[in-house]
């Protein structure tokens, strides 16, 4: 079956939607309004009368084209999950579209070797099927413990304002937090909050006095631990702690997972891992074809 290229303007955004969200590895990083804004050139491989697709994000540099993975676009790959076969068919087109690609395919792909480089990301989930006391029962004892004393020092309120969180955000963040990210964030949150698929929930120390917050975006099947951000007070608090609890207590008893998106930072990891969330892990891709003096700079 032949696999087309198609710039988004070409696709048929209903149908690509509809794929997506339907499938068993639904992702929002792959539905169209979420790629419009962490990419607005997106592309998209599409095999057979939409029966798979794949979002691509292309560039180029000093002349040579490579695909690269989004910022904050965890997981993306082939919707629904493909068989190897397909999967197979779908690598060898990016290779025939470029000589360079790094990419991060979902927790449900098959897994792939096809000669390339692969790493594995490490996500957390955390089901929220159970009602909290149960879920609270979970957490390791350091989470239990700072949850406790976080809920004590910080009032946590649900649906502080998009614009207050992202001026917060602003003022705490460093060199790391670039435009690129600050543009696509702004609309990421502003748009999911309007729409109500988002919510922002904030930890204040004190009257009017805001001291972490964090962004959690909504799937069809997931809560998403999306963006977060805490001041030094926030951190001696340990507010967060009493944000992620009183999420879980507002959501427990419901059929989603709490996705943590999960890092490689062990500090961070322990941190998701004390609420009882277990690790989910996905492949990351890395294809070099690049000529040799080429190869050796981006390694």
């Amino acid at each position: 079956m032949e696999i087309k290229l198609l710039n988004n303007n070409e696709i048929d955004i209903d149908r690509w939607d509809i794929v997506v969200k339907a499938s068993p590895n639904a992702r929002v990083y792959a539905e169209s309004w979420y790629l419009d804004i962490v990419n607005p050139d997106w592309l998209g491989l599409i095999w057979g009368n939409y029966d798979y697709v794949m979002p691509v994000s292309l560039d180029s540099k000093l002349g040579i084209r490579y695909i690269f993975q989004p910022v904050y676009a965890q997981q993306q790959g082939i919707f629904p999950t493909a068989t190897p076969e397909i999967t197979s068919q779908f690598i060898s087109k990016l290779k025939e579209l470029v000589r360079f690609f790094e990419i991060s395919m979902n927790s449900l792909s098959v897994k792939v070797n096809d000669k390339l480089e692969i790493s594995e990301g490490v996500n957390y989930i955390l089901p929220l099927k159970n009602s909290y006391d149960r879920i609270f029962a979970g957490y390791s004892s350091h989470a239990k413990r700072y949850s406790r004393k976080a809920k004590r020092e910080n009032d946590v309120l649900a649906g502080v304002p998009a614009h207050e969180f992202l001026s917060f955000k602003e003022q705490l963040s460093g060199k790391e937090y670039t435009s690129k990210h600050r543009v696509a964030l702004r609309k990421i949150v502003t748009k999911s909050v309007a729409s109500q698929r988002g919510i922002v929930y904030g930890a204040y120390a004190g009257p009017n006095e805001l001291c972490a917050a964090a962004f959690f975006l909504f799937e069809q099947k997931r809560f998403i631990y999306h963006n977060s951000v805490s001041s030094p007070s926030g951190k001696e608090k340990r507010a967060m702690f009493a944000i992620v609890d009183r999420f879980i207590r507002d959501y427990a008893n419901t059929p989603f997972l709490l996705d943590f998106e999960g890092s490689n930072i062990d500090g961070i990891a322990r941190f998701f891992s004390g609420f009882g969330a277990q690790p989910e892990h996905y492949q990351q891709l890395k294809y070099n074809n690049l000529p040799y003096f080429l190869r050796l700079i981006k390694k």
